[in-house]
């Protein structure tokens, strides 16, 4: 094994960690606050960031690894919703991927400005923008296919404070964790 590929597997197995302790400090920090529907505001914006930085097959990494800690907390607080993968992992699957044609999109669109704001922080931005927004929809459609929660009541609690809260995040948060990965590789 090469020592770069060593180091990859070291950086993704201490972000999947960090994921999950994300997850868990969402989940039980913010259930006191909203409920059973807590905000993944520090988790999605770190999925996109995982997700955008990086070589193309990084784009399948957040999400995975978001879909993957959301499955073992399920496990973990018998929570019967996100104990089907079907929910829990495999809508994750595609919002790595939709965040890192946003950003590489915004990127080339941007690339010749010699704005430090269009070219660094704004494809991240929209990159974890559109992570959260994929995350909403696919996840809703997942929830309302296996008819766990009538869509109207999951459509309240999601768009008046979970959306809200996660769009902000990704928004601001994601060009920052996007940041720090970067500087831990290089």
């Amino acid at each position: 094994m090469k020592r770069s590929d060593a180091r990859t597997i070291a950086l993704l197995g201490v972000l999947f960690a960090l994921v999950f302790v994300f997850l868990m400090i969402e989940t039980y920090a913010f259930s006191a606050f909203f409920g059973n529907f807590t905000p993944a505001a520090l988790t999605l914006p770190l999925a996109a960031a995982i997700s955008v930085t990086g070589k193309k097959w990084r784009s399948l990494v957040g999400g995975t690894l978001l879909g993957l800690s959301s499955f073992f907390l399920a496990i973990m607080i018998s929570n019967v919703i996100f104990l089907n993968p079907l929910i829990s992992i495999l809508p994750r699957l595609f919002i790595g991927v939709i965040a890192y044609l946003v950003a590489a999109l915004v990127k080339k669109i941007t690339a010749g400005s010699g704005n430090k704001f269009l070219t660094d922080v704004l494809p991240y931005s929209l990159g974890g923008a559109f992570c959260v927004l994929s995350n909403t929809v696919l996840v809703i459609s997942m929830l309302s296919i296996f008819d766990y929660a009538s869509l109207a009541a999951v459509f309240t609690t999601i768009i008046s404070i979970n959306f809200i809260a996660e769009i902000v995040a990704g928004i601001v948060l994601t060009p920052i964790f996007a940041g720090v990965i970067n500087k831990i590789e290089r």
